[in-house]
């Protein structure tokens, strides 16, 4: 038996595997929390109220529409069509 391939398997395939699932574990907790931010005013406001300066040039360069809608729902479009703020 050639030891060298078993201790590749081992160190090699297993070190990776495990590595790619603290990356998509870590990811998840990102996302979840991210879907958190926007359950609240207050958790939000923040970054509404930093925000709200640039909030006119990010919605006509991302074409939302903003009739009826509060300022929490529009922050809250512009970080789901851009992925973040700014």
């Amino acid at each position: 038996m050639d030891r060298t391939r078993r201790s590749f398997l081992k160190n090699q395939f297993l070190g990776r595997a495990v590595k790619l699932i603290e990356d998509v574990t870590t990811s998840f907790k990102e996302a979840a929390s991210d879907s958190d931010y926007f359950d609240s005013y207050e958790t939000c406001y923040p970054l509404i109220s930093e925000y709200s300066y640039f909030l006119d040039d990010e919605v006509k360069e991302l074409g939302i529409e903003t009739s009826g809608k509060s300022k929490k729902e529009i922050v809250e479009a512009v970080y789901g069509k851009k992925g973040h703020i700014l």
